[in-house]
């Protein structure tokens, strides 16, 4: 025998059907009593759809039966309802996190945005006074740790060199040191 559970969402409404091949039968049976509009659209289904998967249609003759109410089948409908209400939470629950990962990532880009911009002005202001380039090096250093967290949330992949504007070039666009070089640099020429 081959039984099968089928959820009608239009009616709430949990249903059982059994096929019995030697008998040529399908019996279907419900968690509550049906209304005569459920029971056309409930047997429409079940004739259409799960009769195919078994030889109802090939032998003859064949029984269509309903069996009335089964109380066991309270208990698998709210079975289905509480699965169905863990699932929806579960992809609310994912919602939310998608939402907040969104969320920091776009606040600290807004952050790392903001800081560059200050750096740029703070080089700005540096080149105008006239520091030597030399003195220049840790200006230019904190802009390269801040692109560089910059870059971790967003989608871009950009250089300290696209950001310092053309006209600072000169003064911050020097070629990127290694951190090795950089304190052997500093080592040398900051005291």
């Amino acid at each position: 025998m081959m039984s099968e559970l089928f959820y009608f969402s239009f009616a709430d409404l949990m249903v059982r059907v059994e096929y019995n091949a030697e008998a040529n039968s399908l019996r279907y049976a419900s968690h509550r009593k049906i209304t005569y509009d459920e029971r056309a659209l409930v047997e429409q289904y079940l004739l259409s759809h799960h009769a195919l998967k078994t030889d109802y249609y090939k032998k003859e003759p064949s029984f269509f039966i309903y069996l009335g109410k089964e109380p066991q089948l309270v208990k698998e409908l709210n079975q289905f309802h509480l699965k169905s209400t863990l699932h929806t939470l579960i992809e609310k629950e994912k919602a939310v996190k998608a939402s907040v990962h969104d969320l920091i990532h776009q606040s600290m880009q807004n952050y790392y945005f903001e800081r560059i911009g200050e750096a740029l002005v703070v080089m700005r202001q540096e080149a105008a006074v006239g520091v030597p380039r030399e003195r220049a090096l840790p200006l230019r250093r904190k802009l390269e740790e801040l692109v560089a967290a910059y870059n971790v949330y967003t989608d871009q992949k950009i250089s300290v060199t696209e950001v310092i504007p053309a006209d600072l070039h000169s003064h911050f666009g020097m070629p990127l040191l290694a951190p090795a070089q950089v304190r052997e640099w500093e080592e040398n020429n900051i005291n």
